[in-house]
C-alpha cells in the first residue's frame, strides 16, 4: 500500500479532498496519513521563547488533534487512514515539504475548490510546495464519481516520466482509462499525434497498461477543458523546469475534476 499525505482542516476544501480520496484508494492502493498544520499569528505569544512558547505549542497541537479527529469520526471514512494524525506548529509549507521528504511518501493530495482563474492554478505551481514535492500530487478540484480516467500529454510530455509514476499509483491494472493528445495548434512534421500516442502506448503496454481509447485533442484551452468534463481524474505531467506558458496548463487549469500531476524535468537540467 502507498502512503498518501493529507492535510485535514475544517474547510470545504479539505472535505472534499477526504471523501474522493476514499473512493479511489483502491484504485490508487493508498493509505491515507492525516497531517494538521497550525500556523503562528502575529501574536506576542507566538514569537516567544522557552516555557511560554512550549506551552502555547502544546495547546495549538492539542487543539489540532481534537479538531482532526472529529473530523474523520464526522465523515466516518470507509479506506485506510493511519491511527496516528501528524499535528505541528508552524510554516505550512516548509513543514508539509518536510514531512513529505522524511516520510518517503508516494502521493500527496490536497483539495482546491473549482476555480477558472488559470493564473492560481499556475501561481500554485510555482509555489515552493509544488516545485519542491518530491512525489506526485493529487488535487482535488470536485467530487465526481465516474471511474473514467484520463492521460492528458502534448508534444512537450516527458512520457518516460510521467507513464512510471502514473502506473506505480495503480492498484488495478484493467484500469478503464484514455489516452489523450493534446494541441491548440497543428503538430509539426516532427511530431505527429499519431507518433506520440504509438510511444505513448509501447510505454504504458511496458509497464502492463493498455489504453481503452486514444484520440488526439486539437480545441481552444476552454473547449478542451469541457471536453474533458466527463473524466473523474485527469493524469498528465507539469515540467518544472519549464518557464513558458503552456497550453496544457491552461487545460489543466480550467478542468473541474481531480488532478493527478507527476512531475518531469527538462532533459538536460536536473
Amino acid at each position: 500500500m502507498n502512503k498518501a499525505l493529507i492535510p485535514v482542516e475544517m474547510t470545504l476544501a479539505s472535505n472534499i479532498a477526504l471523501r474522493y480520496s476514499c473512493l479511489k484508494s483502491k484504485v490508487l492502493k493508498i493509505g491515507l496519513q492525516p497531517i494538521h498544520i497550525e500556523e503562528p499569528d502575529n501574536k506576542a505569544h507566538s514569537s516567544e521563547t522557552g516555557w511560554i512558547r512550549k506551552s502555547w505549542e502544546s495547546g495549538l497541537k492539542q487543539a489540532g488533534m481534537e479538531q482532526v479527529r472529529r473530523i474523520l469520526q464526522n465523515e466516518e471514512l470507509d479506506c485506510f487512514i493511519m491511527p496516528q494524525p501528524i499535528i505541528k506548529v508552524g510554516d505550512r509549507e516548509d513543514l508539509l515539504l518536510q514531512e513529505l521528504r522524511i516520510g518517503d511518501y508516494e502521493l500527496f493530495i490536497e483539495g482546491e475548490l473549482s476555480n477558472f482563474n488559470t493564473g492560481e492554478f499556475r501561481k500554485k505551481l510555482r509555489s515552493k510546495l509544488y516545485r519542491k514535492m518530491p512525489c506526485p500530487v493529487l488535487v482535488v478540484k470536485n467530487i465526481i464519481k465516474s471511474d473514467r480516467v484520463a492521460m492528458v500529454v502534448d508534444s512537450r510530455t516527458d512520457l518516460e516520466a510521467l507513464i512510471p509514476q502514473f502506473c506505480a499509483l495503480l492498484q488495478e491494472k484493467k484500469i478503464d482509462f484514455d489516452l489523450c493528445v493534446y494541441s491548440l495548434d497543428e503538430f509539426s512534421q516532427e511530431l505527429q499525434p499519431e507518433d506520440i500516442i504509438q510511444k505513448a502506448t509501447k510505454i504504458l503496454a511496458e509497464n502492463g497498461l493498455t489504453p481503452q481509447r486514444s484520440f488526439t485533442l486539437l480545441t481552444a484551452p476552454e473547449k478542451a477543458a469541457l471536453s474533458l468534463q466527463e473524466y473523474g481524474m485527469i493524469a498528465s505531467a507539469v515540467d518544472r523546469n519549464s518557464t513558458r506558458k503552456s497550453p496544457l496548463i491552461e487545460v489543466l487549469a480550467r478542468v473541474s475534476c481531480p488532478l493527478l500531476l507527476c512531475w518531469t524535468y527538462t532533459a538536460g537540467r536536473a
